[in-house]
């Protein structure tokens, strides 16, 4: 295979890219059909469970939704808000607001951050749908407001320019976040008063423009991870914010808020909407034939019959299945795979080589694995269970949900497993191995 189509093969694979649902690639996995039907491979059509919560309902609700990285939790919500838009439905104007693009996502949020970045939004989008152009609006009501109730922020380390883009002041400078989170946190009520007041005036715009209302969608809060000096702050900011039903982000009109996996380990988030990968296995072990068939469709959009003939030999189908059970139903690490084979110039890959890709994950994913990690592992593997009480057990799950060692099913019921690869860590394996031996030994 020369040069130039191997670039192209090794781009058009590219794990990390977000898809358009338009995009020819994105294959819609709830609207999956083969054979004449649909095949739900992710145990429920995941546009539809969200969005009749919301198509049904008299008053505002407030959705949590969760989804590991490359799962396709974003194109999902994007096809959530073409359904929610849908003029021959019930039109809502919907606001999608990036959380990278107004948030710190590597320290800890908190209801100032969040709330201002989607009432500005929300004004932006209704000023849209008016036909009108920007004017001095809620940020800049808002900086008022803090100045005349602390007389500090006049001070220049804290002077703000614009304040159309007080929201992203507040992103990159911690000392003025600092301040403004301090001074919101002695007058919460009122702040929230503002924001409740401003939301229903422009869901009222909304509906002058012919829409049922607003609903917002804050994306990107999954990533919410911090660093390593960090890590447990800012995973216990969002557990404070969104635990107990997010009672200070609760508001007049419709929200949907990502959050991180980790959270759903923890017993107070029991009403999350967690995206699951494509059902490759059933929990007893069985094949799950839609989803390989899912899989399959996926890398049939990539890359042709004839360039995995060339690249993997006569039985390519045979090595395109072991890639697929080798991701997990991961969609990105089956995309991840796929981009390597493209690394090798010599044609066909042997089965060593193809066996190294493989070995590749596993280390990966071993070097993330700490030795208090593998007691839960071993649980999960067993009770294909994920959350725990024990503050051991919390950390584990906490770190192995954000790095997708943990994978989540649904197809009766809801169910974790370990990454394959994860499985095949030889300190896992063994563990598992022992703890099966023991399960059998006589009491």
């Amino acid at each position: 295979m020369d040069f130039k189509t191997r670039r192209e093969l090794y781009n058009g694979c590219h794990p990390a890219e977000p898809l358009a649902p338009t995009d020819r690639r994105n294959v819609p996995f709830d609207q999956f059909e083969a054979a004449g039907h649909k095949e739900y491979v992710r145990g429920v059509d995941w546009v539809d469970r969200l969005a009749v919560r919301i198509e049904l309902s008299d008053d505002p609700v407030c959705m949590l939704f969760t989804g590991l990285r490359g799962s396709g939790k974003s194109t999902e919500l994007l096809r959530l808000q073409a359904r929610l838009s849908d003029p021959h439905r019930a039109p809502y104007l919907v606001v999608v607001v990036d959380a990278e693009e107004h948030l710190d996502l590597t320290n800890p949020v908190d209801v100032p951050d969040i709330l201002a970045s989607l009432v500005a939004a929300a004004e932006q989008r209704v000023l849209e749908a008016e036909g009108k152009p920007a004017e001095p609006g809620f940020l800049e009501r808002l900086w008022t407001w803090l100045n005349n109730t602390d007389v500090t922020l006049k001070e220049a380390e804290f002077s703000v320019g614009d304040h159309a883009k007080l929201t992203l002041e507040l992103k990159t400078r911690p000392t003025l976040r600092q301040r403004v989170t301090r001074i919101i946190s002695s007058h919460l009520s009122h702040f929230l008063k503002l924001v409740h007041d401003e939301l229903v005036l422009l869901d009222g715009r909304a509906q002058k423009c012919r829409h049922t209302g607003l609903v917002l969608i804050l994306d990107s809060l999954e990533k919410l991870q911090g660093m390593s000096h960090n890590y447990d702050d800012v995973l216990s900011s969002a557990e404070r914010l969104f635990g107990g039903g997010a009672p200070y982000l609760t508001l007049p009109v419709h929200v949907l808020y990502t959050v991180p996996p980790a959270l759903t380990a923890r017993r107070a988030f029991h009403d999350v909407s967690f995206l699951p990968m494509v059902l490759l296995k059933h929990r007893d072990g069985s094949r799950s034939e839609p989803g390989f068939r899912a899989l399959r469709e996926l890398v049939r959009r990539r890359v042709t019959d004839a360039e995995l003939e060339a690249q993997l030999g006569g039985d390519y189908e045979a090595r395109i299945a072991r890639l697929i059970e080798w991701s997990g139903g991961y969609p990105r690490e089956l995309v991840r795979l796929l981009q390597s084979l493209w690394t090798y110039a010599e044609a066909p890959l042997s089965d060593s080589e193809l066996a190294r890709l493989c070995h590749e994950v596993t280390d990966s994913y071993r070097k993330v694995i700490r030795t208090s990690d593998i007691k839960w592992l071993v649980q999960v593997a067993s009770e294909h269970y994920a959350a725990t009480d024990d503050e051991a057990g919390q950390q584990s799950a906490d770190r192995m949900l954000s790095s997708n060692a943990v994978l989540r099913y649904l197809n009766n019921q809801d169910w974790f497993d370990l990454h394959p690869a994860v499985r095949a860590v030889p300190e896992v394996a063994a563990a598992i191995a022992r703890s099966k031996q023991k399960s059998k030994a006589p009491p």
